[in-house]
């Protein structure tokens, strides 16, 4: 093993499918982990697809630091100081443009924005956030909206939106998939270029750490710009293969402590 496992100062650690197992739990072994990465002063920052404020209680239950990366990048905050380090705010322009075409279609719409999660459904989220069911989109005209969460019905829908959205100039598929905890299929949506890669590169700037003294772990797609951002990357052993293809290491699975593991192992033990 690499030792450039032995300087590392900031952990980047996704959630569903990575520190989560598939029961939506943290292991009390992994919590005890993370705790010796804070006496190590090792920084460890949850770095989600999730809405900001969502995390921000799950960072405090793991005792982790007091950054966050939510949206895919989009919202980099530090909760602590009520200080956002970075944000990524979609134009109106192109949320009523989504919106219409979502109510025109009977698709439901998820709009992330600070501590609160607005729509056209009132199930609109399964994350610990508040949540609005809206009516008209004119409401929403200045307020900071970071990312865009699309539920299609169908098969064709998803097909649909997709071409649609690819043929936008400012907006992106930051993230697609079928949703295990609502079973659809989705589609979060960024400005152009903005990634999860992004909200890291902000916060290391922000706190003078190097690329090189960052490790990430993660499962996804989405993952793939935290993997090129960070110094090492690692795999859950049950990540998609193309992430598993251009990452440093692969460690077990997200239902056998993968992350915990692989820190207690290589990070606080040092083994070479």
């Amino acid at each position: 093993m690499s030792s450039k496992l032995n300087n590392m100062k900031m952990i980047f650690v996704d959630i569903d499918g990575t520190l989560y197992n598939n029961k939506k739990q943290i292991t009390e072994y992994t919590k005890s982990i993370l705790d010796k990465l804070k006496e190590r002063e090792i920084y460890v920052v949850l770095c989600t697809g999730r809405t900001n404020s969502s995390v921000w209680d799950l960072s405090k239950e793991i005792n982790a630091s007091k950054y966050v990366i939510g949206d895919n990048g989009a919202s980099v905050y530090d909760y602590k100081a009520e200080k956002p380090i970075f944000e990524s705010t979609i134009n109106y322009k192109e949320i009523k443009f989504i919106w219409d075409y979502c109510e025109k279609n009977n698709i439901e719409i998820l709009l992330n924005s600070k501590g609160m999660r607005y729509g056209n459904s009132i199930a609109v989220s399964a994350e610990n956030i508040q949540k609005k069911k809206i009516d008209n989109i004119e409401e929403l005209k200045n307020k900071k909206i970071y990312q865009v969460v699309l539920d299609s019905a169908t098969n064709e829908q998803s097909k649909e939106i997709q071409k649609l959205l690819e043929a936008q100039d400012n907006i992106w598929i930051v993230n697609q998939g079928n949703s295990s905890v609502r079973n659809v299929y989705f589609f979060d949506i960024n400005n152009k270029g903005i990634d999860k890669g992004i909200g890291i590169n902000h916060l290391i700037e922000e706190l003078g750490i190097k690329k090189e003294d960052t490790i990430c772990f993660g499962d996804g797609v989405n993952d793939y710009a935290m993997f090129k951002q960070c110094g090492v990357s690692v795999a859950m052993g049950n990540a998609k293969e193309e992430l598993k293809e251009i990452a440093d290491y692969t460690t077990l699975t997200n239902n056998e402590d993968g992350v915990a593991k692989f820190i207690d192992k290589y990070i606080l033990n040092k083994e070479e």
